[in-house]
Parts: C-alpha cells; sequence; structure tokens
C-alpha cells in the first residue's frame, strides 16, 4: 500500500533488495531485508523509512572495442564469445592499424585489472581469443600510445600495494614508441618490442640490457643490468621464453654512429651551393671543398653561420627580456610621478616590445671563415645537423642604421671615416647616444669605444670603416632601472638584427 501511495515502482527498481528502518522497543534503529512478492502484506508504522533498490548501471554482459577498428563500440557477451567473432575481415580494422600489437584490459574476481596482450593479425589467421564479460579490447595505430594508455596505467599504477607491484614495464631506446606499457600477463620480451611498434632502423640488435629491480628480505630495493644477448633478441622462440617482472627497463641501444638525416645547408658564392649530408667528425672546410670551394665573386670576410641550438638560446634570452620589460613597464606606469613622463616610458616600451617580439633569432656564430680558409689544419669548426652557412658576394655598401636622420646604405669608399658616412645619412637625431655608437663588420664581431678603442682619436682607425660593414646608432635614455632594461632590449634588437642587415648591404 505505501509503494502503491507512493506511484508505484518504476522501470529500474530491484523490488527484491527493499531495506526497512524502524526504531526498536529501545529506541535503537534496526533494518529489515524484504522482498515485495513475499512480504506485500508486511505491516508499516509510524516513522518507518523504506529505500528500494535499484538496478546497477555498469553493463555486465558487455564487451567493448576501442581505437583503431572500424567496429568500435560495445557489444553483447554470449557464451563462448571469440573476438573472431567480432572481428572478420581485414576491412574490420582501420587502414593505419598497428597490426602486431592489440591488448585486453579485463577485470578479475577481486576487481582488479588484468592486462593480456596479442597479435591483431593472427585473428585473422583463425587465431581464436575468447573474450569475457566486461572486458575492453584496444587496438592501435602506427603512432605513440600514450594518451590511448594513460587511463589503462593510471588503473594499474593504482592497484599497487605493499608487496604486490604495479604491472608496468618501460622500453627505451631504437623503438619506434619508447615508453610505459602495461605488463600483460606471462608478458615476453618479444610482446614488449611490439608493443612499443617495433625496432627501429637503427637498432643495435647484437645486444640489449634489462634493467630489473629487487627487493631483498630486508626490504632493500636494488637495481641489476641484465644483458640480452643476439639470439634473445631476435630469436622469436628465445624472445618468447624471456618472461617480463614488474618495473623492467628494456634498454635497446642505437647502433654507434649512427646518423640519420644529418645534413648542412650551403648558401651563397660556392660553387655548387646546397644541402650536404654529413658523417661524424666532418669539418666546415671539409664540405666546402666537397662544393667545389667558394667562387670569384664569394667574400669569405663576411660569411654568416647560423647554428640551430645557438637560436634557441637566442629565443630564450628574447623571450626573458620581454617579459622583464612588461613586468618593468607595469611598475615604472604605477610608480610614475609625472603622468606625461609614464605615458612616454610607455610609449617607448610598447614599441620596443612589438619589434622584439617580431625580431627573427638568427643564431648566428661568428666565424672568420677567411682565416678558416688559409689555415685549414689550425681551424676545424665541426659541422652540425642544421648549420646554415651563407657566403656572400664582395660587398660595395656602408649601412648605417639606429639614430640618425636617414638610415641607409653608402657606396664604399675607402677614404671615407666614420664620422663621414653618419654625415651622409643626415648625422644624430636628438635620441642619439654618440658615446655608444659601434661598428659590426662584415664577420659578425662588433667593434665598440669602450670595448677596444676602435674608435680612438688620433690612432687613424676611422680609417678601418670597410665594405659590408655596418654602424649602429643606439638609443640615449635616462638611467632609470627599467630604462635600463628598455635599453638593453635596443641593443638585443640590434644584435638579432645584425646578421640580416650585414647580408641585405651586400
Amino acid at each position: 500500500e505505501i509503494i502503491e501511495l507512493s506511484g508505484g515502482l518504476d522501470n529500474r527498481a530491484v523490488a527484491n533488495v527493499i531495506n526497512l528502518e524502524r526504531l526498536d522497543e529501545n529506541f535503537y534503529p534496526m533494518i529489515k531485508s524484504l522482498n515485495l512478492s513475499q512480504d506485500k502484506e508486511f505491516k508499516i508504522k509510524t516513522g518507518d523509512f523504506l529505500s528500494v533498490g535499484y538496478a546497477v548501471s555498469n553493463i555486465r554482459n558487455v564487451v567493448s572495442l576501442i581505437g583503431a577498428t572500424q567496429k568500435a563500440g560495445d557489444y553483447e557477451w554470449k557464451q563462448d564469445l571469440k573476438l573472431n567473432d567480432l572481428i572478420t575481415h581485414r576491412l574490420d580494422f582501420s587502414s593505419d592499424i598497428d597490426l602486431d600489437y592489440g591488448l585486453i584490459v579485463r577485470k578479475s574476481d577481486n576487481g582488479k585489472s588484468v592486462c593480456i596482450s596479442f597479435v591483431p593479425s593472427e585473428i585473422l589467421d583463425g587465431t581464436k581469443i575468447p573474450l569475457f564479460p566486461e572486458d575492453v579490447v584496444y587496438f592501435f595505430t602506427r603512432s605513440p600510445r600514450t594518451d590511448v594508455l594513460e587511463t589503462v596505467i593510471r588503473d594499474l599504477r593504482s592497484q599497487a600495494t605493499a608487496g604486490e607491484y604495479a604491472k608496468l614495464v618501460r622500453v627505451t631506446g631504437s623503438v619506434h614508441f619508447p615508453g610505459e606499457y602495461p605488463l600483460a600477463k606471462s608478458m615476453s620480451l618479444q610482446d614488449l618490442v611490439r608493443a612499443a611498434g617495433g625496432t627501429r632502423d637503427s637498432a643495435y640488435l647484437v645486444d640489449a640490457e634489462i634493467t630489473r629491480m629487487f627487493v631483498d628480505s630486508e626490504q632493500v630495493a636494488s637495481l641489476r643490468h641484465i644483458r640480452i644477448d643476439k639470439k634473445t633478441l631476435i630469436d622469436f622462440n628465445s624472445s618468447s621464453a624471456f618472461k617480463l617482472e614488474p618495473y623492467d627497463i628494456l634498454s635497446i641501444k642505437p647502433i654507434p654512429l649512427w646518423r640519420e638525416g644529418e645534413s648542412i645547408e650551403l648558401t651563397g658564392e660556392f660553387r655548387f651551393p646546397g644541402i650536404y649530408s654529413i658523417k661524424s667528425g666532418e669539418t666546415i672546410i671539409d664540405i666546402i671543398e666537397r662544393a667545389g670551394g667558394l667562387s670569384e665573386r664569394a667574400y669569405p670576410k663576411g660569411a654568416v653561420f647560423s647554428r640551430e641550438n645557438l637560436r634557441l638560446k637566442e629565443e630564450e634570452q628574447k623571450d626573458r627580456l620581454i617579459s622583464q620589460l612588461e613586468a618593468d613597464l607595469a611598475a615604472a606606469t604605477l610608480s610614475a610621478s609625472d603622468p606625461k613622463e609614464a605615458a612616454q616610458a610607455q610609449s617607448a616600451a610598447n614599441a620596443m616590445l612589438s619589434r622584439l617580439r617580431n625580431t627573427k633569432n638568427q643564431g648566428r656564430l661568428v666565424v672568420n671563415l677567411d682565416n678558416m680558409l688559409k689555415n685549414k689544419s689550425e681551424n676545424s669548426l665541426l659541422a652540425k645537423s642544421g648549420d646554415i652557412l651563407l657566403v656572400p658576394q664582395i660587398p660595395y655598401a656602408v649601412s648605417v642604421s639606429g639614430e640618425v636622420q636617414f638610415p641607409s646604405s653608402h657606396l664604399y669608399d675607402e677614404g671615407l671615416k666614420l664620422d663621414d658616412y653618419l654625415k651622409r645619412s643626415g648625422g644624430f637625431t636628438q635620441n642619439a647616444d654618440k658615446d655608444r655608437t659601434f661598428v659590426v663588420k662584415a664577420n659578425g664581431s662588433v667593434m665598440t669605444k669602450q670595448g677596444n678603442g676602435w674608435f680612438s682619436k688620433g690612432s687613424g682607425s676611422n680609417n678601418n670603416i670597410e665594405a659590408g660593414d655596418v654602424v649602429v646608432v643606439p638609443i640615449d635614455v635616462k638611467q632609470t632601472r627599467f630604462l635600463e632594461n628598455l635599453t638593453y632590449g635596443t641593443q638585443i634588437i640590434y644584435q638579432l638584427a645584425v646578421a640580416a642587415a650585414a647580408v641585405n648591404s651586400f
């Protein structure tokens, strides 16, 4: 009657699981389990509380296919169901499937996950792979599996307890997809290699190494390295007989001195410019000789040599400066007592930040190529993959940039001095820092008044201006902490742009 008053049971109710809570004669709570079909006449008292069981949400008679298959989804589990009953044709797989590795995640009786690996291609060969309720079958593509396996690995790690290690193994080195993988039941060395997408063409298959953890009776852990010989690594029967244990790490070494696609680019005035493959220990001079040497119009003093790791360092330096300028700009704006001065500082800083962000990093390494070619045995700069060497034509101009009235390039005249080139560009602006004017030589080296006395009066050094040089006049700023960083930013911009400016002047 009370169930009828509440509108009756809904379609997910479990009528044979009804709990009644009641206070006994001593006012202690008690509980009684009821079944609607057997106890429908059970008398209800004031204060009783009834709860009707609800059907569990997790489906028991289901198997799921996930990943690189056209049949991904949930399927009804039936007695004696085989994976072969669901995957019956090659077209049931995705075109990019890895046919060497699949994984079944199965719930054991104690609720813990157990992993079983299999070879998808063997399904089509007739190998029977039985399925159980709640099995989840993973098919993988020929790409890294980290994202797909993340949930499985996290689940296995959470199951670990004292004395029962997480069922995980790792592979590193020359395999297609190094990383951490579930330790499948009776997992062999061959299974782990398959899980990692197989060995790369650079793999050294003469031997490998397993690092295994041992815990002694005193609960002290130690690591041991187990050498895997060529037969165990390559022979299927031997590698299948080698069983892995939790936390094993398989290391596949690369072939010594293996180099894959390493090259350097030669552009400009070479007899045969282009991209050249390099070998270990090869020098820049060796590659120039392979390119037939320099042409008659080459200007080795103005060579621009770029290296990738230097470019990345310049990028980091520029990013740090931008962050510092942004922080100092905010601080200078908040602390400024003069709104006009604050507005000027903000305008200058914003212009500086815009130029910094848009400046391309060169990664230039200053080299004296002319000297290297003359003294080949004494100058042996080793080539690295990604290097770029540009040798321009013989230059004919001197460029003037920065705080001058008309930044421009001028035809080189050996009779002209530094002051002459500055005058030909209209002279200094009112913002110019005359004392800090510097010259970037064609080879990338920088000559400054403070650093080397290159501009010393009476030395005749003003006549050292050469074709291909770039004269830079920095901006003059008042020395507050913020504007010091602004000054430094100006210098960075000139340094980053100097290679492009020098090349463009040839």
